[in-house]
């Protein structure tokens, strides 16, 4: 175990979060053990429930992380609907992408690990995003920016799923997948009627 320097509180316990997020992400849930914790980190086991009364407790911190980051892939309310739908899908691709940590969150065996209120906390974040984005589809739908020929709800569950293709690898791998601009213009073409379509 290397030597560990002394670190202010905040700082530790964003190292020990970390330290799991890795442990999780390189090795799955099943090696997240406090004593690989605290190897990875240079500190004894005991160390670390000076800053966590227990293995439950870094867990709820890991979720709470991994929640503030998809949150910051979030647009704010006050943009205008289209702008906000464009925003949440390729935010939300691009956080998916960029950072492997996120996916945890969408990992049954990361979620039937965490505790119950931190379970219900990403249960509860994933709701508020649903009814975020039909709430946005609603409006621009009542600005004729959205086809109106499907109910929001619909929408909302095409548009989640191609959110959620960046987690499967051969869908990944396409190029309408390749980068968030990409999944956008997919979402876009779902999203609108052409013209021809609209004729016809």
């Amino acid at each position: 175990m290397r030597k560990s320097t002394r670190l202010p509180t905040s700082e530790r316990r964003k190292q020990i979060v970390q330290a799991g997020l890795e442990l999780c992400r390189n090795h799955g849930i099943s090696s997240l053990r406090t004593e690989k914790i605290a190897r990875k980190i240079g500190v004894t086991p005991g160390a670390l429930f000076r800053h966590f009364p227990s293995k439950a407790a870094i867990l709820q911190a890991m979720a709470d992380e991994l929640l503030d980051r998809l949150e910051r892939a979030t647009p704010p309310d006050d943009l205008p609907p289209w702008e906000w739908i464009e925003a949440f899908v390729t935010g939300r691709v691009r956080t998916l992408k960029e950072d492997p940590e996120v996916r945890l969150l969408f990992s049954d065996g990361f979620l039937v690990a965490l505790p119950e209120e931190a379970r219900s906390e990403v249960h509860r974040s994933f709701l508020e995003a649903w009814e975020r984005l039909n709430a946005q589809l609603r409006r621009a739908q009542a600005q004729g920016k959205v086809r109106p020929d499907l109910e929001e709800h619909e929408l909302a569950a095409a548009v989640v799923g191609l959110v959620q293709a960046v987690l499967h690898p051969p869908l990944a791998d396409l190029p309408e997948w390749s980068t968030p601009e990409a999944v956008w213009a997919t979402a876009k073409d779902l999203l609108t009627v052409r013209e021809t379509a609209a004729l016809s």
